[in-house]
Parts: C-alpha cells; sequence; structure tokens
C-alpha cells in the first residue's frame, strides 16, 4: 500500500510540474516591443519557413505604430543566440525614417511552441535604449484570416 501511495504521489508531482510548466509558458508570452523608449503592443506577428530561413513580419501599436520585417536563420530556433550588431528586423515607423536597431550586447531565444515561435529578444542598443521584443508569431501559412 506503501507503494502504491508513493507512486500516486510522484505522478500528481509531475502532473502538476507539467501542468504549471505549461501555463507559465504561456503567461511569459507579452506580445509586446520597447523600442526607442516606447513599448507597444504588438498586433500581429507572422513567420514563414523556407528551407534555413525565416521571414519575420510584426505589427505594433496600432495606426501610430511601427511594422518591422526581416529574418533569421532557422538555425536560431530552439535556442538562444547572442545579438551584437546590426539586428534581424528594420523598423518602419507610421511617420518618421525607418529604425534599424544596432545591437550592442543581447540575446534572442526563439522557441517552437504549440501555437508557432515565441521569440525573446532582450538587448541594448549601441546608442543605450533597451530593446526588447515578446511575442508569439503564428506561421503565416496556417494563419486563418478573417
Amino acid at each position: 500500500m506503501k507503494n502504491f501511495f508513493r507512486i500516486l504521489a510522484i505522478a500528481l508531482a509531475f502532473s502538476v510540474a507539467f501542468s504549471s510548466c505549461s501555463k507559465e509558458q504561456d503567461d511569459e508570452i507579452t506580445n509586446t516591443i520597447t523600442l526607442r523608449g516606447s513599448t507597444l503592443t504588438i498586433n500581429m506577428a507572422l513567420y514563414a519557413k523556407y528551407e534555413d530561413y525565416y521571414n519575420f513580419d510584426l505589427d505594433a501599436g496600432g495606426d501610430n505604430g511601427i511594422h518591422g520585417y526581416g529574418g533569421f536563420e532557422a538555425s536560431m530556433v530552439g535556442k538562444t543566440t547572442d545579438l551584437k550588431g546590426p539586428f534581424f528586423l528594420s523598423f518602419n515607423p507610421m511617420s518618421g525614417p525607418s529604425i534599424d536597431p544596432v545591437i550592442k550586447s543581447g540575446t534572442v531565444k526563439i522557441t517552437e511552441v504549440e501555437k508557432g515561435l515565441h521569440v525573446v529578444v532582450d538587448a541594448v542598443e549601441e546608442g543605450g535604449d533597451i530593446f526588447k521584443i515578446n511575442v508569439l508569431a503564428e506561421d503565416e501559412t496556417q494563419k486563418v484570416w478573417d
């Protein structure tokens, strides 16, 4: 009988651990970008995989927001990569010149999750500005368009 309760306790512990990990992962996604002193809500983020490369687009901040576009190597998915130099996305504000971040230091972590790619950037630009992205991007080939 002791073994039964021991096995039940272990099973319960694993169940709680896995359910909290799954929930925690969902809670970590904020769908925000911090760029040049402004934090904006990301309205849409899409990717498309082409062999060894991912195209990546995002829209943030609504009518007065920005559009980011670019891409990254497929080898970056599933790991944390150090950043330095030109960032892999360029941003076009709805007004004003393009923003092409140059990273002094930081990381990008790209994780494949059930609903797409979770992209987390935590960096500082050469000019000292904080640069962050935390978004769930959808596969544009699987997206259901309204």
